[in-house]
């Protein structure tokens, strides 16, 4: 914005003012205590679930060999399907169905034999039958087991307890300033009063 000839009046304000503004805006919108509340749901969560899968780095591995298939249906209701020139469409609703295939794999702990299905499904065998795939599972604890290939790997998991710390430390600081200020505030209307 132009004042006088050749001077500038700066009318920006830096990002990070901006941000912290809508935030607080929003705090105060939602209400302080429901916005710290939720983040530290947040992340209690996401530091439970990135350390509910540590046991994977010292878990017992063992070889899995895959036994059989199982076939699903899945429908996809966004797509419709194509009726022919001419038909009436009848009011019913029609999705185009495909199928899923999940692997059921076998292990060995001891002398018992425990079964494990695969979490991932495709439209093809993503683990063909008779293939070797590693299982691994909590030491004493192999219904618990998970195939290899389908767990998080170390640095996935680093950056989730990381992003939990981040989270949690933050929540905790906006917490603690904020029942500094309310106290402040009690002490100036009970020395008023």
């Amino acid at each position: 914005m132009y004042r006088e000839a050749g001077t500038i009046e700066p009318v920006t304000r830096s990002f990070f003012d901006e941000g912290r503004r809508l935030v607080l805006r929003g705090m105060h919108l939602l209400g302080s205590r429901t916005v710290i509340a939720l983040a530290l749901l947040l992340a209690i969560g996401t530091g439970v679930a990135a350390a509910r899968n540590l046991w994977s780095f010292s878990g017992t591995i063992a070889e899995g060999v895959v036994v059989r298939q199982i076939e699903e249906l899945s429908a996809d209701w966004r797509e419709q399907i194509a009726l022919p020139k001419g038909a009436r469409d009848p009011g019913i609703q029609t999705a185009a169905a495909r199928r899923l295939y999940r692997a059921v794999v076998t292990f060995k702990d001891g002398d018992k034999s425990f079964d494990v299905l695969a979490g991932v499904r495709g439209t093809v065998h993503i683990y063909p039958t008779g293939s070797k795939v590693d299982v691994v599972f909590p030491p004493g604890q192999p219904n618990r087991a998970r195939l290899r290939p389908e767990l998080p790997d170390f640095w996935t998991q680093v950056g989730l307890l990381l992003i939990a710390t981040v989270l949690g430390a933050g929540t905790a600081h906006s917490w603690w300033t904020l029942a500094r200020r309310r106290a402040a505030r009690r002490r100036v209307v009970k020395a008023a009063g």
